[in-house]
């Protein structure tokens, strides 16, 4: 007992700065507890607090979201609770008007006290207001808004000077001159994820910031939604010179005009890809011809992205990775268009291959070989869990002709053992004497 009085009071006798500095490094629960050691204590939590997030306190339980609720009111209305960095609140079941309004009180307190993130997550019912300050914060740094449904209204005035990052997800974008506001009121953005958002009522897409490095545009529920033949009704524009990384999940758009010569990384799926709008995918795929690293999948791939298998003006000189990826196992993949591809990629030296449980469509290999095959592949990796004769076939077209290979990384799990594929594939011919064959 004596230890413990004299800890006790060798605690009391630290001054509240630095005692507010050492339950910073709490979690909110506990901090909140160390109210009950003394009436010193019962109010000190409250100036040490700089990140609130919901999910730590368990609103999801009914009988903890009244005590939340008087625990936020009491923390932001405190006066000595001066500034808060993080306000976080996600639930995943709709809230009632009375509850939208503390969210609501509580995002106007946060924004007043110099909050540096936002992350909002609701599934509302009924009338939804966001603060006009929300669009006006000097201290906002990140902002992500996950509202079903909800239509998003931008102010006419928008400034939000040293906002870097920016993710809206569920949002109905009602207007491209709302959403252009948004984003020309961004000058330091650095990070913009649009995922799944409506954006039926824009006719062009226009995305236009010098600091921009990383883009996602990810519209999953346009994908889902009944493909009736025609391309998607609107044009993307895409002007970001520092662009580094760009993600785009999406069907063919009616256009592309895009300006991205940073780009280093791009991860590209369309969907409902089709003879009719070849031309299109192709306009999207010559504005990030520059990448170095380049996931691709292309859905319904029918026809050949470019007219000719060695057209030269497809042409990827600075790719290093190339992956294909095809997601769906109901889908048949094209591995003959998949090989001429590579005649696109001429300094290519690590190829994926990812063919899932998908059926392969294999016609006749083409004979002259992609250059990068013959000077500079040296890693392949293949994954088909069927684990068929084709796959066999594409691994021996590989071995064949890859001059520098290192390393052929097989993965299937389809009624093979590891001993038998790795004796099947070491009795195909094999041009570099390098190569080393795994089984994943």
């Amino acid at each position: 007992m004596a230890k413990q009085a004299k800890y006790h009071g060798s605690l009391d006798s630290l001054p509240d700065s630095i005692l507010c500095h050492i339950l910073s490094f709490l979690p909110t629960k506990d901090a909140v507890r160390t109210s009950i050691l003394s009436p010193r204590w019962r109010y000190l939590f409250t100036s040490s607090i700089s990140k609130l997030d919901s999910e730590d306190c368990q609103w999801y339980l009914l009988e903890r979201k009244e005590h939340f609720k008087k625990f936020v009111d009491r923390l932001f209305f405190n006066p000595k609770h001066v500034r808060l960095e993080c306000f976080r609140f996600r639930v995943n079941y709709p809230l009632l008007d009375d509850d939208l309004l503390s969210v609501y009180n509580w995002l106007c307190a946060a924004l007043w006290r110099g909050v540096e993130e936002i992350d909002v997550c609701l599934h509302h019912i009924g009338i939804l207001k966001l603060p006009t300050l929300l669009f006006t914060c000097p201290s906002l740094v990140k902002l992500k808004l996950f509202i079903m449904d909800w239509e998003m209204k931008v102010p006419t005035n928008v400034c939000l000077p040293n906002l870097r990052t920016l993710h809206l997800t569920d949002l109905k974008i009602v207007d491209g001159c709302s959403y252009n506001r948004l984003i020309s009121g961004c000058p330091m953005l650095e990070d913009l994820d649009l995922s799944d958002c409506s954006i039926d009522s824009i006719r062009e897409l226009n995305i236009h910031s010098l600091s921009l490095k990383r883009l996602v545009l990810y519209f999953n529920t346009l994908v889902n939604s009944t493909y009736d033949g025609d391309d998607f009704d609107h044009t993307l524009v895409i002007d970001a010179p520092s662009l580094i990384y760009f993600k785009y999940h999406c069907r063919v758009a009616r256009g592309y005009t895009l300006n991205m010569e940073s780009l280093e990384t791009a991860d590209i799926t369309i969907f409902h890809y089709d003879e009719a709008n070849r031309e299109r995918s192709a306009a999207l795929l010559h504005g990030i011809c520059n990448v170095r690293v380049l996931r691709l999948s292309i859905i319904d791939s029918d026809a050949p992205v470019f007219r000719m298998p060695l057209d030269p003006v497809l042409t990827f000189n600075n790719l290093l990775e190339l992956e294909f990826d095809n997601p769906y196992e109901d889908k048949m993949v094209s591995v003959t268009w998949t090989v001429e591809f590579l005649h696109s990629v001429p300094n290519m030296k690590t190829f994926t291959l990812n063919l899932g449980e998908a059926d392969i469509e294999l016609e006749t290999l083409p004979e002259e070989v992609p250059s990068c095959l013959l000077y500079h592949l040296k890693e392949i990796s293949i994954t088909h869990d069927r684990g068929d004769a084709h796959m066999f076939e594409i691994a021996s077209y590989f071995l064949k002709h890859a001059l520098v290979l290192e390393k052929l990384a097989v993965r299937s799990v389809f009624a093979l053992l590891e001993s038998s594929i790795i004796e099947k594939l070491s009795s195909f011919p094999m041009k570099s004497r390098k190569c080393k064959i795994e089984i994943n």
